[in-house]
């Protein structure tokens, strides 16, 4: 009986080709994993206090930026020390790498995420936008998060004028919120204005000048003046933050 002998060369082949396809099927695998876990990282929680830490950072400092940029600083004061604050995240983070993204709002309203406004109206706003982006990769975990942080001072200011006597009485109601939420003045400066672009004239202690605060971010400022049935105000006020706001409104008879 004779034995066909075997095709050796045929067999090394399948083999190969067989090899080739679980190989692709495992890294298929491999890369779907991947992205699922890419995908689920996006803003996920962490217990981390440390990258806790970091997202408070980014509100502090953004504090302090439009503190100082509403105290008379530069424009650039946000992005500066935002970038700061990235590039030492990067430098010092010890615990993995970390790297800190962030991108001020530009809108009709915001240039480079900060915005102001002063009308006529009894409003007064300055406010901050920023979104960030933290990425963080360490020995036992990783960490994606997408995130804003909007800082707001609001000064809301309403005035009404009545004859007292041979002076007029002025009581102004100002309301003070931090992202609409009822805060604290550290301090307020109180203008008066008789005529329109006329010259503006502080409220002080000449003018009976007195201030009664509610305890709730809601303030009843009072005063006396030499007025016409005219009168424009204008209230100058810090937070407790120490961000500067101001606001203008026209009194009202009653």
């Amino acid at each position: 009986m004779t034995t066909k002998p075997r095709n050796h060369g045929t067999s090394g082949q399948a083999l190969i080709i067989t090899s080739l396809i679980i190989a692709v099927l495992l890294l298929s695998t491999t890369y779907y994993v991947f992205e699922v876990k890419r995908s689920a990282m996006k803003d996920v929680t962490t217990d981390n206090s440390s990258l806790k830490a970091i997202r408070l950072s980014t509100t502090n400092t953004m504090i302090s930026a439009l503190a100082n940029f509403t105290n008379g600083g530069e424009e650039e004061v946000l992005t500066a020390d935002l970038n700061r604050l990235s590039t030492d995240i990067r430098n010092h983070f010890y615990e993995g790498d970390c790297l800190l993204q962030f991108t001020p709002l530009n809108s009709s309203s915001y240039l480079d995420g900060t915005y102001t406004l002063n009308d006529q109206n009894g409003s007064g706003i300055s406010s901050s936008y920023v979104s960030f982006a933290l990425n963080y990769s360490g020995l036992t975990e990783t960490y994606y998060s997408e995130f804003s942080t909007n800082i707001t001072t609001t000064l809301l200011l309403r005035s009404t004028l009545e004859t007292n006597g041979t002076e007029k009485a002025v009581n102004v109601t100002c309301q003070m919120l931090n992202e609409d939420e009822p805060a604290l003045m550290k301090d307020v400066a109180m203008f008066y204005q008789n005529e329109t672009d006329g010259v503006w004239t502080v409220a002080d202690s000449h003018n009976d000048f007195k201030v009664n605060d509610f305890g709730n971010g809601t303030y009843l400022i009072s005063f006396n003046v030499q007025a016409q049935d005219f009168l424009q105000v204008s209230a100058t006020a810090h937070d407790m933050r120490d961000i500067l706001v101001v606001a203008n409104a026209t009194s009202t008879q009653v």
